[in-house]
């Protein structure tokens, strides 16, 4: 496999969820008429009126069924202990972004619900104020696979994180 850096990967999928939002804004763009079509476009005066890309990524739309429940003893403990497991992944996605905020400190909660299958089927992460940071954690976060719920259903799990740097990274 071709060896790319994390940051080149996060920059292409950064860049690919800002392409996709903005075709689907102009999807959505009721189509102009011919003498409009002519005229060079203005650049909008605000930014509200683009869409702005989400950090949640979810594959089932959202319901009005009940929010799946929290994992409860042996395998609210197995989750936990395969999220400290994994925690190097988002421990490096950090890292990534102290690169270019050397400030960066604060608490991070992921939020995501497991599958009856195991995988990762929607996640969330919000907190710190930084998008690429909470992108990232998504991205980890959607690559998990855990055992299957007990119930044969879904299990929803927020897991936070508290990021400092260290005193050789400041």
């Amino acid at each position: 496999m071709t060896s790319f850096s994390r940051s080149a990967i996060f920059c292409a999928l950064a860049a690919l969820v800002v392409v996709c939002t903005r075709a689907r804004a102009e999807e959505a763009a009721p189509a102009a008429s011919p003498e409009k079509a002519a005229q060079p476009a203005l650049a909008p005066e605000s930014s509200a009126t683009l869409p702005v890309p989400s950090l949640v990524i979810d594959e089932e739309p959202a319901g009005d069924e009940p929010a799946p429940p929290a994992p409860l003893g042996e395998e609210r403990r197995a989750i936990g202990e395969y999220i400290r497991n994994h925690t190097r992944d988002i421990r490096n996605c950090y890292e990534t972004r102290l690169l270019e905020r050397k400030t960066l400190q604060g608490k991070l909660v992921a939020r995501f619900d497991i599958g009856p299958d195991g995988r990762v089927i929607g996640a969330s992460a919000e907190g710190m104020g930084d998008r690429e940071l909470s992108f990232c954690v998504v991205l980890v976060v959607r690559s998990w696979e855990f055992e299957k719920p007990q119930s044969g259903g879904k299990l929803r799990v927020g897991y936070p994180w508290v990021f400092t740097p260290s005193p050789s990274q400041q």
